[in-house]
């Protein structure tokens, strides 16, 4: 049936009545229909909407008065501490209720408590308007709001209200009253402050004065978290040096860090000496293995989980956790390995210091594990608790419907922030303390991709092969192509982003060839992303360094010295995991990010190697962005982190909301044509918020900034991270006599002469400076045994005898009282003096000195200026540049066994005063010699004691690694032998041994066995010595392999014909070492005295390190000398047998066979009737 249009029109009226007649009936009940979207209503104190006059009239026939009444708008208050001595009172919507609107809520709150007067309004980190009131007034309000029945009341957690009322009474003009059992009175304070060094408090300013007078008050447990650059190592040093007389202090720290610490404890803690600072390297230098505990250990933090057991039974003074914000907390219920490690031994020591200039890297819940560590409990019971009430934790369903905890928000931060400065943290900003710095400058570059360039990306990473057709990288952006945003992943952008990075670099003055250009970092995160860089950067001829994660931590601490000291290294190539933290590039002035970091802390850290104290020049960081891509939504991301974690550590008005911007960049890859932009200035960039990315069509081109291209001349001995040195490389060498080396040593390697270059070294002051190392860091304690670690313990032989050297006559009688001690970690001269008749040791002067301030003395005429240096004597100056000539004049090999003790001149005499091995003599050679290469296992152990067996001993070397099982020798009464000596074991681990270590009595043992057994051992050794470099022609190979490893096979080619010739003319040798570049093809461990001349089973004296051309060299003449004694033993052989048949045999001839020792198996059938096959002999071995 059809509707006429009257019946629609009736329809269509009787549907709406019936709507309005239920909307009616839902209001009454006080009930929201289905079309009603919850929404808060901005309503005012003035102004109360009106229900419509259709609704009304309904409720007013079907509904009492009381029912037809408003309804109550209830609103949460959130009760949070602002600061000291005031907290605020915040109006928050509440859950299920419809929110009245924030100026309705503070009338409300302010008729309420009429009582209290409010100090004043405010508004809180999140933008919320809020009551402010005193401290002293809180129980009053918190009583009154809990009286009113449509507010609820979420009141200050009791800890952190009990914690901050503990601490009201101190600010800081008046005096400080202790509030916990391990808190100092000033007194106590004043006493600590005055027995450390004059040299450490002069060089404290007055904000690092506050904050070791901070530490001290809290009893030495405390967060200093200054900002990055202001020298929080220097304040923990000084805390650390008042509770030196406690017991042991033990630092962990980041693995490239390791030398800065004992650099800056031996400068700054005189009295400390050598013996009493120790790093561990690997589980060969567990202190377990020493015979007494130094007073300082530093230790990584991977090390400190693989020692775990035996650092958690020693007892400690004094903890320092640098770089702490590595202690971070996990969702997961148990942490980390490495983390857990760091806490159980927190958990047994009493004075705790912790070191971070960004204590929460990504978020406030980072950072539970630090504080609970000083004061357990004052964020609440665990870190779920702390969650929930600081990080307004949820529970949200992820993209594949997994629910999890989300803890990534953070709530109540101006409470957390007034709590932690109250109780164990410090915080200052360069801004405030350091006004003298230049500035810094950050300026995005966008950059659009072309298809080609992600093309090649794809192909890098593997996801795509080389068959792709060359219609498919055709020029044109991702807008036009069909790779929907996302497909990249991040280590495809960062290669994607090179083709642009290498235009905008190739207009830099750094490139270009300027004198004047200052020094550049370029940080990345992927290795194929730092090796691509590299390659471009060797092949413009710019001398560079190179710190990963695959660096050793000798050769990332020589790199730093490098890039701070040699004013032709011009680029710092930097994994900013591996080296964006705690490490002085403050020669610096331009930073650039080549990939965006993780979190915004990273990139701040990073940013402060070079923006930091001693910077004399605005420093210019530049951000490469690529458009349409991941970097634009990791960027906002980036901005919304760094606000939450900001507002956590500096507080409400110090919180950075956004990495500022000046201004942003856009760089055009399409055009290839080469633009000069010198003379140009930078005013023309266009400035935008930091926190989006503007278009293309909004923005300048690319312009380096070259206003501050003129090159830093800061001090260094102001800095806070010094450079180190090791005991093997203490004396420079002679300005006449350039190396080979010259062109890419670091500061601490004095000892290379050039002896037989042949090739100009000039070419080579661009190119060659890679510190790219091939052993990982995570494998420290199988790969990097120090040249130094063992000086406490291990008992040193003597080497061959030397020619004395007489010692430089002094102009002061005192000279001749004089000791010195080369530290075996930072090469540090230490003095000592010994008066004959009056002392029965040296005794430490408590003065120690690089070698490069005592090189520039050399220079100097002034007495008065070498008293300022050197101290009461100006004449100690001569005797100590005599000690470094003499020192500079001995082999790797014989500064080792020199270091750890007080030395007197001339060193030739103390080289003789060593003691020779059970074994070897002093030059290495096994007593009688030997024409063996290894000692054969069954050998080698000394024959068992009566009444020991043989039992079988298994051991794990590391987790997922199968077992292995050896054999030890065990006394009647259950008592283990070392596996070379026999005699009892008596470390800690001999019952249960982890390492081989363990089967040995000590370290000297071990090291003996495994060198007469393993070449693998022999040669490593010799590494930790000699580093690689050729004792003939004193090339590194080491840094050779490092450097050409990146490049292409054909610059690889053309770089080792330009710095190795010789090597480059044996064609086989070049091939091997083109196609794979490893040390072995690149160097070898030779024997001194050759095997055959009876130099088999030998310690490290008579091993040197040799390239692979120079060890074909000395093969050849070898082989042409064991040549010319075959054929006259031949000959001979020839005669005697002759002379035996024709029974003429003489018994002088006899005598004379025995002599000649037939030297070898000969091929003759009749010479091998006259020779006898002895297990195990010489004579059986055919390669001698």
């Amino acid at each position: 049936m059809v509707l006429t249009e009257e019946q629609r029109k009736q329809a269509e009226a009787n549907r709406l009545a019936a709507i309005e007649r239920r909307k009616a009936v839902l209001e009454a009940r006080g009930e929201k229909g289905p079309w009603q979207l919850f929404k808060c209503r901005k309503i005012s104190s003035e102004s109360i909407p009106k229900p419509t006059p259709t609704v009304h009239q309904s409720q007013s026939v079907s509904v009492d008065p009381v029912s037809a009444a408003p309804l109550p708008h209830k609103f949460l208050v959130r009760l949070e501490i602002c600061s000291p001595d005031s907290f605020s009172a915040t109006p928050l919507p509440l859950r299920g209720s419809p929110y009245p609107g924030e100026e309705w809520c503070l009338q409300r709150l302010s008729d309420h408590l009429s009582n209290v007067m409010p100090s004043h309004y405010t508004q809180n980190h999140d933008g919320r308007n809020a009551c402010v009131y005193y401290l002293r007034d809180y129980h009053a309000v918190l009583k009154f709001l809990k009286i009113v029945t449509d507010i609820e009341v979420e009141d200050i957690p009791r800890a952190t209200l009990k914690a901050v009322e503990a601490f009201s009474h101190f600010s800081g003009s008046e005096r400080w009253i202790p509030c916990r059992p391990e808190h100092l009175s000033d007194d106590k304070v004043d006493e600590l402050i005055g027995k450390l060094p004059r040299a450490l408090l002069d060089a404290l300013l007055p904000f690092q004065r506050d904050g070791l007078r901070f530490g001290l008050r809290r009893g030495g447990r405390c967060l200093i978290a200054d900002e990055m650059g202001l020298g929080k190592t220097l304040q923990a040093i000084a805390i650390a040096g008042c509770f030196l007389n406690e017991g042991s202090i033990l630092v962990v720290c980041p693995a490239v860090l390791r030398f800065t610490w004992a650099e800056e404890l031996e400068r700054w803690l005189p009295f400390c000496l050598p013996a009493d600072i120790h790093l561990v390297f690997g589980h060969r230098d567990n202190p377990a293995y020493l015979t007494r505990c130094p007073r300082i250990v530093v230790i990584s933090y991977t090390m400190l989980h693989r020692l775990r057991k035996s650092m958690f039974e020693r007892e400690w003074a004094l903890l320092i956790v640098d770089e702490s914000h590595h202690v971070r907390c996990t969702r997961k219920s148990s942490e980390p390995g490495e983390i857990k490690a760091v806490l159980d031994v927190a958990s047994k020591v009493k004075r705790i210091i912790l070191l971070s200039g960004t204590p929460s890297l990504s978020r406030p819940y980072d950072i539970f594990h630090q504080i609970n560590m000083l004061w357990p409990g004052l964020l609440g019971e665990n870190k779920y608790a702390f969650a929930k009430t600081y990080c307004d934790s949820k529970y949200i369903k992820g993209s594949h419907g997994k629910i999890f905890a989300d803890f990534s928000k953070g709530i109540r931060l101006e409470e957390l922030n007034v709590l932690l400065k109250q109780t164990v943290m410090i915080r200052r900003l360069k801004e405030h303390v350091l006004l003298q710095l230049p500035p810094k400058r950050r300026q995005i570059i966008r950059l659009l991709l072309k298809r080609s360039d992600v093309v090649a990306a794809k192909m890098a990473v593997g996801k795509l092969n080389s068959s792709t057709s060359k219609s498919d990288t055709k020029d044109m952006t991702l807008d036009s192509s069909d790779e929907p945003d996302g497909k990249l992943s991040y280590q495809e952008l960062g290669i994607a982003k090179l083709s642009g990075f290498r235009e905008w670099l190739s207009l830099h003055p750094v490139i270009a060839g300027s004198e004047n250009a200052s020094k550049m970092i370029i940080f990345a995160h992927h290795h194929k992303v730092l090796d691509r860089v590299q390659e471009f950067v060797c092949e413009k001829g710019i001398s560079f360094i190179r710190i990963d994660g695959n660096t050793l931590a000798r050769d990332r601490q020589s790199a730093v010295v490098s890039f701070r000291s040699r004013p032709e290294v011009k680029i710092a190539i930097i994994g900013i995991l591996a080296a964006g933290f705690g490490v002085d590039f403050s020669t610096a002035q331009d930073v650039v990010f080549l990939e965006l970091p993780q979190c915004p802390t990273l990139m701040l850290q990073a940013e402060d190697r070079a923006h930091r104290r001693g910077q004399t020049n605005a420093v210019n960081v530049y951000i490469f962005c690529a458009k349409d891509t991941l970097d634009e939504s990791h960027w906002k991301n980036l901005n919304k982190s760094l606000h939450r974690v900001s507002s956590t550590t500096d507080g409400k008005y110090d919180a950075m909301k956004e990495i500022q911007v000046e201004g942003v960049s856009y760089l055009d890859t399409f055009f290839k044509t080469k633009r000069n932009y010198e003379g140009q200035s930078a005013s023309d960039e266009t400035s935008e918020q930091a926190t989006t990315l503007p278009d293309s069509a909004s923005v300048s081109n690319l312009q380096p900034s070259q206003a501050n291209s003129e090159e830093s001349e800061a001090k260094m001995g102001d800095q806070a991270d010094q450079q180190s040195c090791f005991a093997d490389k203490v004396s420079c060498p002679e300005s006449s006599e350039p190396s080979i080396l010259d062109v890419d040593l670091d500061v601490d390697v004095f000892d290379t002469k050039e002896k037989s270059s042949g090739f100009d070294m000039s070419k080579l002051d661009k190119s060659y400076g890679s510190n790219d190392q091939m052993i990982s860091d995570e494998d420290e304690d199988d790969n990097q045994g120090e040249e130094n670690k063992k000086s406490l313990t291990m008992k040193t032989d003597d080497y061959q005898p030397v020619h004395p050297v007489e010692a430089e006559k002094s102009s002061s009688p005192h000279i001749e009282y004089l000791r010195f001690e080369v530290s075996p970690y930072t090469g540090r001269v230490h003095l000592y003096t010994c008066i004959l008749g009056a002392d029965t040791r040296p005794r430490p002067l408590c003065k120690n000195f690089r070698p490069e301030e005592l090189e520039l003395l050399s220079s100097i005429s002034d007495d008065d200026k070498k008293k300022e240096t050197i101290g009461d004597n100006p004449a100690f100056a001569n005797a100590l540049l005599g000690f470094l000539n003499e020192w500079k004049k001995l082999r790797p090999i014989e500064r080792r066994k020199l270091l750890g003790k007080p030395l007197q001149l001339p060193l030739a005499v103390e080289l003789c005063y060593l003691s020779e091995s059970s074994s070897h003599d002093k030059g290495g050679l096994l007593n009688g010699g030997s024409k063996r290469r290894m000692t054969p296992l069954m050998e080698i152990s000394h024959p068992l004691p009566s009444g020991a067996v043989w039992r079988k001993v298994c051991l794990r070397s590391g987790n997922g690694k199968k077992e292995r099982e050896y054999t030890q020798g065990w006394t009647l009464t259950n008592e283990p032998l070392c596996k070379l000596c026999q005699k009892t074991c008596m470390s800690n681990n001999a019952k249960t041994p982890e390492y081989f270590e363990d089967l040995f009595c000590n370290l000297v043992c071990y090291e003996e066995y495994r060198m007469r057994t393993s070449n693998k051992f022999l040669r490593q050794e010799l590494f930790e010595v000699e580093h690689g470099v050729c004792s003939n022609c004193h090339l590194d190979c080491h840094k050779l392999v490092a450097h050409i490893k990146p490049l292409p096979l054909a610059r690889r080619r053309e770089y080792i014909e330009k710095v190795a010739p010789n090597v480059a003319k044996r064609k086989n040798m070049l091939e091997k070492l083109v196609n794979d570049p490893t040390e072995g093809n690149a160097w070898h461990a030779d024997h001194i005295v050759p095997v055959y001349q009876g130099g088999g089973e030998c310690r490290l004296e008579n091993m040197r390190t040799l390239c692979v051309a120079c060890h074909y060299g000395v093969t050849t003449t070898q082989c042409a000398e064991r040549r010319k004694e075959r054929a006259r033993a031949r000959k001979q052989l020839k005669l005697v047998m002759s002379q035996l048949k024709a029974g003429q045999t003489k018994v002088g001839t006899d005598s004379n066979i025995k002599g000649q020792g037939l030297v070898e198996v000969q091929e003759d059938e009749n010479e091998d009737e006259l020779i006898v096959k002895v297990p195990g002999s010489a004579y059986s071995v055919a390669n001698g």
